[in-house]
């Protein structure tokens, strides 16, 4: 076997574990996806502007970003083995959208960039639903 079926053997392995796990990725996975990607910039940038940043601190980061993954996954097994009317995944992913989205937000206003007045009473809206 040549090299480059090496590596389409392997990408096609690895895909299929992670659609195991992740079910099939939608658009409402790309933007979690990308919505990570940049929270983790976001909070990479903000610690270096305070004078804060610390390896350990960036690896604990990207752990709580595999963690969002791991709930993800165990959402969509659910959805799996147990019947329900709605999706568990779905309603997970858009729940780890609007945590993410809260993230970016206030990573950029410890990095002391203003944030416009709507999204202060929408992100003080979304705290108050989820303490419900």
């Amino acid at each position: 076997m040549g090299k480059d079926a090496e590596v389409m053997t392997l990408y096609s392995l690895g895909m299929m574990i992670l659609t195991f796990f992740l079910g099939e990725i939608e658009q409402m996975m790309y933007v979690l996806f990308a919505l990570m990607a940049i929270e983790f910039l976001s909070f990479t940038i903000s610690r270096v502007i305070k004078g804060n940043a610390a390896f350990k601190d960036i690896m604990a980061q990207l752990g709580k970003l595999a963690m969002i993954l791991i709930m993800v996954s165990l959402a969509n097994l659910l959805d799996k083995v147990v019947p329900m009317d709605f999706s568990l995944k779905d309603m997970t992913v858009t729940f780890y959208i609007f945590y993410e989205m809260l993230h970016i937000i206030t990573h950029v206003s410890s990095a002391g960039l203003p944030i416009p007045q709507f999204v202060k009473d929408f992100i003080e809206g979304f705290r108050n639903m989820t303490k419900k």
